[in-house]
């Protein structure tokens, strides 16, 4: 079987909103689960946990890309 390997750059909000569907398909997965269904939920519940641990993981090679002024510390001369 021909397999696929992606590569997918997101913001911040994408990062939250791709984190919180993943958590509510899983959600959705095990309920069908604990009402009798197999297939396909517990592929799709593997998948999701899979994919949830793979973005959270993604957080420490994260890049930051832009800043706030707020955030920079502040310089002696800038006082």
């Amino acid at each position: 079987m021909t397999t696929y390997r992606y590569t997918l750059s997101i913001g911040d909000s994408e990062f939250i909103a791709l984190d919180a569907a993943l958590k509510l398909m899983i959600e959705h997965c095990e309920a069908q689960l604990a009402a009798g269904h197999d297939a396909p939920y517990w592929a799709r519940k593997h998948h999701c946990s899979k994919m949830l641990e793979k973005l959270r993981a993604a957080v420490s090679t994260s890049e930051m890309t832009s800043t706030s002024s707020f955030c920079l510390p502040q310089r002696p001369e800038d006082e």
